[in-house]
């Protein structure tokens, strides 16, 4: 029996930006897929331009109702393109809660934007979180093999030691191992858990996270069935994903998963939104607002 391809929703992301050229080359060389972009027409249609390719017929365009007229510079964000941004960005989403698209690929936005708009969340991952209905979501970052996904997401630094909780940690533990059973087909998965401070506290001596907070989420997780490992020092435990002894770790905060991840995989990581109802990915990258409408952007990530 046929299957029915695949129906992806593609934002456009912020005009200013990257997200609309990086989209179109990305798309370019794919089949097998239907594909809704999700945004104005004239923002697909003049990225389309400026790359000197037309859109291809299959392809649906699917424009926000209530999208504004846009003052859209190569590089500036504007109420109005940030308001763009947003809009496609709701109305992939519930377009995938109905059931119309199977999954949803967001191109970047700005944090600074979705403000702007009046949304009031540190970025896409709440935005669609709230959406959905989902409390905690989980932000993981998928390189082949090298999976990273973050206790925390959006936080200034001085605020992180005082948001990591146990319900937390083993919330990420644990969609994580259910992401890598369900979608990566790994039977099994054995997961580590950084630790936040140096040495991973050094039994107390550099902080104490690690004990009161870290380890009882580890020792939940291992009840429930999850082979979860940790916590590990986080200047030693990405080498050990890097050679096959883990499938996954499960950094605490932002920079602390993405600095080895980024090292790695700048240019072909995908963003994946655990925990959600729908299949959320993104680029691993932002707006790229110095290189806008220059057509010189990397496709990479996206096209992953």
């Amino acid at each position: 029996m046929a299957l029915n391809p695949v129906k992806i929703a593609v934002t456009c992301g912020e005009p200013a930006g990257i997200g609309p050229e990086v989209a179109l080359k990305a798309l370019g060389g794919l089949s097998g897929l239907e594909i809704a972009l999700v945004g104005p027409e004239e923002v697909w249609e003049s990225a389309a331009k400026r790359l000197g390719v037309g859109i291809r017929p299959d392809f649906e365009i699917v424009s926000p109702e209530d999208s504004p007229k846009i003052d859209c510079q190569p590089g500036k964000m504007t109420p109005s393109s940030a308001l763009c941004a947003t809009l496609s960005a709701e109305l992939a989403t519930r377009m995938a809660l109905s059931g119309e698209v199977d999954a949803v690929v967001t191109a970047p936005l700005t944090k600074e934007g979705l403000h702007l708009s009046g949304r009031h969340f540190p970025g896409h991952t709440e935005l669609l979180a709230d959406m959905c209905g989902v409390k905690n979501p989980t932000m993981a970052f998928f390189g082949g093999s090298f999976i990273v996904s973050l206790a925390t997401t959006h936080l200034p630094l001085r605020e992180v030691a005082g948001s990591i909780t146990s319900e937390a940690v083993l919330t990420a533990i644990s969609n994580t191992c259910e992401a890598l059973k369900k979608h990566m087909a790994v039977q099994g998965p054995r997961i580590g858990v950084c630790g936040l401070n140096p040495h991973a506290g050094e039994n107390g001596l550099l902080g104490d996270e690690e004990q009161k907070i870290i380890s009882p989420a580890i020792a939940e997780a291992i009840k429930s069935g999850i082979d979860a490992v940790g916590p590990l020092p986080a200047d030693a435990i990405f080498v050990k994903l890097n050679r096959g002894d883990f499938d996954a770790v499960v950094a605490l905060y932002h920079d602390q998963g993405l600095g080895p991840f980024k090292l790695l995989h700048f240019n072909d990581g995908v963003n994946v939104t655990l925990g959600l109802p729908i299949i959320r990915t993104s680029p691993d990258h932002g707006t790229a607002f110095e290189i806008a409408h220059r057509g010189i952007a990397d496709p990479g990530s996206m096209a992953e």
